[in-house]
C-alpha cells in the first residue's frame, strides 16, 4: 500500500495471508496519519483489480470504491500481472519477455506475457486462465533462448509448465504498491481513469467465483 504526495511516498508492505479484511483499513489509516492528510484530501485512487484470488480482489475493489466515493475522486484499476512485472526489481538485463503466472485454483493459473524491458513493459499475451499449457505457451517454450536467457517466468510454477520455462523461473515476486504510482498518474492524465462505480475487478474467460449447484442438491 502506498500514498504519494508529489514526490513524497509513504508505503507499508505486509504479508497478510488471509487477514486482509482485518488489516487493510488500519494500514490505510496509518499511511494517512504519517502523511498528515485526511482521507477526504485524496485526489486519485488506484488498486490491483486482478485477475487473481476472488476474495482479495473484491476487498481491494471495495476499499478503492469506498475511498473514491467518499472523496469524489477517480480510480485507476490496474492488472495484477502488470503490477507484479513492474515490481520485479531483479530482472536480468538480457530478459526481453516476462511470463507472469498467478495462482487461481488447483492447477489453474492466470498466465500473461510482457515484452519490453524495465520501465517499458507492455502485455504481449493478456491474462488467460490455463489448466494446461496452450499452444502459444508451448511455442514460447520452443523458441526460448536460454543462453543468455531472453525470457523469464515469475510467480507460481504449474506442473504443466514446459521444462524450458521452468528453467527460467525466478520465483515469487512481492507486489510493490510504489510500482503502481507512475502508471496511475499517467493513466489518469491520459483520460483513462474511471469513476468509482466503474472501478470493478477484472475477470477473464473461464473465471468464475461460483459453481453451479449439482442437480438434486439442497441448501
Amino acid at each position: 500500500m502506498a500514498l504519494a504526495i508529489g514526490d513524497d511516498v509513504f508505503a507499508d508492505t505486509q504479508r497478510l495471508e488471509r487477514r486482509h479484511n482485518q488489516e487493510i483499513i488500519p494500514m490505510l489509516d496509518g499511511l494517512y496519519q504519517r502523511a498528515g492528510l485526511a482521507v477526504r484530501d485524496t485526489e486519485l485512487v488506484s488498486f490491483s483489480a486482478g485477475p487473481g484470488g476472488f476474495t482479495g480482489v473484491r476487498i481491494a475493489a471495495s476499499v478503492a470504491q469506498g475511498v473514491a466515493m467518499a472523496c469524489g475522486c477517480p480510480v485507476v484499476p490496474q492488472r495484477c500481472s502488470d503490477i507484479l512485472v513492474r515490481s520485479w526489481a531483479q530482472c536480468p538485463p538480457s530478459v526481453e519477455r516476462v511470463m507472469c503466472i498467478v495462482p487461481s485454483r488447483a492447477q489453474s493459473f492466470y498466465v500473461s506475457v510482457h515484452a519490453g524491458g524495465p520501465g517499458l513493459w507492455s502485455q504481449q499475451h493478456t491474462d488467460q486462465l490455463c489448466d494446461t499449457a496452450p499452444e502459444w505457451i508451448r511455442d514460447i517454450a520452443a523458441s526460448a533462448d536460454l543462453q543468455p536467457p531472453t525470457i523469464a517466468t515469475i510467480g507460481a510454477i504449474p506442473d504443466w509448465l514446459p521444462d524450458e520455462l521452468k528453467a527460467c523461473s525466478h520465483g515469487e515476486v512481492i507486489p510493490d504498491a510504489q510500482a503502481m504510482l507512475s502508471t496511475a498518474r499517467s493513466t489518469h492524465a491520459a483520460g483513462r481513469s474511471v469513476s468509482a462505480e466503474f472501478a470493478l475487478p477484472i475477470y477473464v474467460q473461464g473465471d468464475s467465483p461460483w459453481r453451479k449447484r449439482r442437480s438434486g442438491a439442497t441448501s
